[in-house]
This record gives C-alpha cells, structure tokens and sequence, in this order.
C-alpha cells in the first residue's frame, strides 16, 4: 500500500466515523456492521467525491459511481481507499 494510499484510508476512516458519531474506522472495518445505512453511504460517498474530486465533472461523476458500487462490495476504509486512488490515478 503506498503512502498516498495510507493517506486516504485514513481519511475515510476519520469520515465514516464521522458519520456514525463514533470513533474513524479501523482499516479492515465494515461500515455497515459499525451502524451505517444507505443513506449515510450516500453521504460518505459525496463526501468522499468533493474531497477527492478529479478536476473534470465527468471524471468526478465516475468517481462518485464507483464508489457507490464499491461501499455495498466492500465497505471498508481500505476498499474505497484503493478505489479513489485508483480513480485519481486514471484521471
């Protein structure tokens, strides 16, 4: 895992403690089984795509999508974590 991405697992999981009015999230935790719902989803992945919004609308609403698939496969800091770097890396 490489620093950048330490960096952003770190702040998803300060977000979706955030989120759940409890402590950031360990790497490896499951966002749903600490309390989260759809709609805090939704919330946390807006949140996540201004905060990491590539410069092109089109770029952010990819990025907006794929994390939306991503929170319900693996909701976990370090699942999304791979997926924005991934995405800014492509943008």
């Amino acid at each position: 895992m490489s620093d950048t991405e330490k960096d952003v697992v770190s702040v998803v999981s300060e977000e979706m403690g955030a989120l759940l009015s409890c402590r950031p999230l360990g790497p490896f935790d499951d966002f749903f089984r600490e309390g989260g719902d759809s709609l805090r989803a939704v919330e946390l992945i807006t949140r996540l795509t201004e905060r990491y919004r590539p410069s092109g609308a089109g770029e952010a609403d990819q990025l907006g999508s794929e994390l939306l698939t991503v929170v319900f496969e693996d909701a976990t800091p370090t699942g999304l974590a791979a997926t924005i770097t991934r995405e800014l890396g492509a943008a």
